[in-house]
């Protein structure tokens, strides 16, 4: 674990903000917008939105950047200095393992846990204090990216049916995701959408003042 700064005992705080990234290594990250962009200007993009997102989401509350493949990058460390407390390790086989293990070394600590991706620079610290207040009466809350999937869950329990036997990448994700909830007798809220840049024809979300 790499830490940027120190803070009070983890117990103090409610929320913890979990992003999920990548080393942004040509040929690895963000595939689906090729061949409109080559790898290159693909891997770019990824490490331009995992930084803006870093630095709008700070804000709201105690970011750790959770890092699929080498955390020992060098790009990491603008990751520190743009607002991640702390660089962990990803574990698990799949994305569906490697977010219940988040989940879990979370909630020991921290009464709520938001996950976010980093592919949604759409995203602010106001969607976490939305996020925020639906979970004082939910169980968990979804922010829908506009494809089917989510941008951004956040829980207040491990709730593992969220994270097993689920299709990732498909159109399906968020409506398994409420019904697996359901069944389990969970409470769940769905907030506004907040579109995520997988395609090429999502390019046109970016923020104008994102720079890559």
């Amino acid at each position: 674990m790499l830490t940027r700064r120190t803070w009070p005992d983890a117990t103090v705080a409610e929320l913890l903000i979990a992003q999920l990234a990548r080393a942004p290594i040509p040929g690895q990250v963000k595939t689906r917008l090729l061949p409109a962009l080559d790898a290159k200007r693909a891997a770019d993009l990824h490490a331009a939105m995992v930084l803006y997102i870093c630095r709008h989401l700070a804000p709201a509350g105690r970011l750790q950047l959770w890092v699929e493949g080498d955390m020992t990058t060098p790009f990491f460390s603008n990751c520190l200095a743009a607002g991640a407390d702390s660089l962990q390790q990803q574990r698990g086989e799949d994305l569906g393992a490697r977010m219940a293990y988040i989940v879990a070394s979370g909630l020991a600590n921290f009464g709520k846990v938001v996950l976010v991706g980093s592919d949604a620079p759409g995203l602010n610290a106001g969607h976490i204090a939305a996020i925020d207040e639906a979970l004082e009466s939910a169980d968990a809350a979804f922010i829908p990216a506009l494809d089917g999937g989510y941008v951004s869950l956040g829980v207040t329990l491990p709730c593992p049916e969220l994270f097993a036997d689920m299709p990732w990448g498909t159109d399906r994700v968020l409506e398994l995701s409420l019904a697996a909830l359901a069944a389990s007798g969970r409470r769940a809220a769905v907030l506004e959408p907040v579109p995520d840049i997988d395609r090429p024809e999502d390019l046109r979300y970016l923020p104008d003042d994102l720079h890559w």
